[in-house]
């Protein structure tokens, strides 16, 4: 598909604070993209948004004024500019912050379906649709995440979603999966169990779904918390080479894993605390995920093929907040899909690991594993667009 010129973008955002995703993904659609290296100017125009909440702190209101936004009081009138009928070429949606509740199992309950229904309803009405983009995980609620990837297929919607880490340029460089056999994944983050749990699996993702045959889909999930984490550890559950080879990939270390065992805890209504997610896929390939808190706040992986001794390992220390340049490779893709009306990414990944994220809540709410039969979810990687800049490739 060919790139149409400069689309035009309605952009809903839960709340625009100075350091939320608003002004890590919206002020770069409307000012342009900071890398380490240079600065791209925007591609799209934002020519409407919608702020479902004002902060205290709130910056999106005068940010939308100083670049000649119209802010509009619901998403129906942002994707119609105070119209009646659909008149923008893309709508994005950074469903993240913002004052909402929590549920028992530590899951923050943000409207993302509720706006994406919101959004489907002007389809509807209009008989066409444009791309979206949705940041992060679909839902909190799997069965709402269910009903949004059929929404999609069925009404062929052009449709992107997740975060930064999968292009984010880990230290050192290094070669990814290319159709080769995983021996096992290890991935690393810090935070809660849901919002930065997120972050930690989607990086091991884009790692797993290049092995050998794509991704089969997951068939089983464990949440295990505290000091029960190195317990399992040391009793050898995970490939302890592969787990030290991603604990010395961080680049900034206090001590070691184990130093850190802290039981978790429920803090302003997220699960926080020492975590392992214990993820075993169709095909029979584990991943472990190690949410280090205390121990380094950084996300990478580590990895080893079949049959081979060598361990690939690598970090990431995140730009200090808002993160602006390393934010700036997601909204590069962002525009891509709005320039081509064609996801760079496989969406099959975020659907995925949306599930994979809402079983391990289950699982830690229950102390037990969780079968997931309904995580039957395959496909294949996607080739890197070789229109994306160095810095965005994965190493060779």
């Amino acid at each position: 598909m060919t790139e149409r010129s400069r689309p035009r973008l309605a952009v809903i955002v839960n709340s625009y604070g100075p350091f939320s995703h608003g002004e890590c993904i919206a002020t770069k659609l409307m000012e342009g993209l900071a890398f380490d290296d240079h600065f791209d100017e925007p591609r799209c125009d934002v020519v409407a948004m919608h702020l479902l909440q004002i902060a205290e702190d709130d910056i999106g209101v005068e940010k939308a004024a100083n670049n000649g936004v119209p802010l509009y009081h619901s998403v129906a009138a942002a994707l119609c500019e105070g119209g009646d009928e659909l008149s923008v070429d893309g709508v994005v949606v950074v469903g993240e912050h913002g004052e909402f509740p929590y549920n028992a199992k530590g899951q923050k309950l943000y409207p993302r379906r509720e706006l994406f229904d919101q959004i489907v309803g002007v389809f509807r009405q209009a008989g066409r649709v444009v791309p979206v983009f949705n940041d992060k995980h679909f839902s909190w609620n799997w069965a709402w995440a269910k009903h949004m990837w059929r929404t999609v297929h069925e009404m062929g919607i052009p449709w992107m979603a997740g975060s930064s880490l999968p292009f984010t340029p880990f230290e050192p460089a290094v070669a990814l999966p290319d159709d080769d056999p995983i021996d096992h994944v290890v991935s690393f983050g810090f935070g809660d169990l849901e919002h930065y749990g997120y972050h930690a699996l989607e990086t091991a993702q884009f790692v797993l779904e290049r092995r050998l045959g794509g991704e089969s889909g997951v068939a089983r999930v464990e949440c295990i918390g505290g000091p029960a984490v190195w317990e399992e550890y040391e009793k050898g559950r995970w490939p302890k080479d592969v787990c030290e080879a991603a604990f010395a990939a961080v680049h900034t270390q206090h001590g070691r894993p184990q130093d850190h065992a802290a039981v978790p805890h429920t803090d302003l209504g997220m699960v926080i605390g020492t975590l392992a997610f214990d993820v075993t896929y169709r095909d029979g390939l584990r991943l472990t995920v190690f949410i280090l808190n205390g121990y380094c706040q950084e996300f990478g992986f580590a990895y080893r093929l079949k049959g081979r001794d060598e361990i690939v390992a690598t970090s990431k220390e995140l730009d200090e907040v808002p993160r602006l340049n390393h934010m700036s490779a997601l909204v590069r893709a962002i525009e891509d899909m709005m320039l081509t009306g064609v996801a760079p990414i496989p969406p099959e990944r975020t659907y995925l690991v949306t599930g994979v994220v809402a079983a391990l809540a289950d699982s830690y709410a229950l102390g037990a594993p969780v079968e997931t039969p309904e995580l039957d979810i395959a496909y294949k990687a996607m080739p890197v667009p070789e229109s994306w800049p160095e810095v965005l490739r994965p190493a060779r």
